[in-house]
């Protein structure tokens, strides 16, 4: 099972009482970087790796900071796609709903500069059942079985 009810009311309540108003409240990164990164034959430049990065920021005031990075290098071509979606969110120490304000994204390919896009994105709100384990945050979606885990940032 995902979370057991007692503890996560437990650890919400411990939270409030040290006054800090949520668990969440920090910076949470999970991400991942190819180890094969490609090099230009003829200029002997390497290209940009192959990778994704997500991060939460959850602040005091009940606002918050979600950046997505997807990356892809494949030969001489590569494409992203990056997101910057803020916000204000809410917490009843079982679960976080958020209400998205803005969330600009960019997608860029490098062999087809044409195709490049901006646009101001989608505004899409929603909850998410959470675990805060030492320095682990797990997010649930309704009817997923498999959480997605963000280490907290020290930085």
């Amino acid at each position: 099972m995902f979370f057991k009810p007692v503890i996560l009311a437990t650890c919400a309540y411990l939270f409030a009482a040290a006054g800090d108003p949520s668990p969440l409240t920090g910076r949470w990164t999970n991400g991942r970087i190819s180890m094969i990164q490609y090099k230009d034959a003829y200029t002997g430049v390497y290209k940009p790796p192959s990778g994704s990065h997500f991060a939460y920021e959850f602040r005091n005031d009940g606002t918050y900071t979600f950046i997505g990075l997807m990356q892809s290098t494949v030969y001489n071509c590569t494409t992203s796609v990056f997101s910057q979606e803020t916000g204000t969110y809410e917490s009843n120490g079982l679960e976080v709903t958020l209400h998205p304000q803005k969330n600009p994204y960019q997608m860029r390919y490098s062999c087809s500069p044409n195709s490049n896009k901006e646009a101001p994105g989608k505004l899409i709100e929603r909850t998410y059942k959470f675990r805060v384990a030492g320095s682990k945050l797990e997010l649930l979606t309704a009817g997923s079985t498999e959480p997605q885990t963000f280490q907290r940032s020290t930085d």
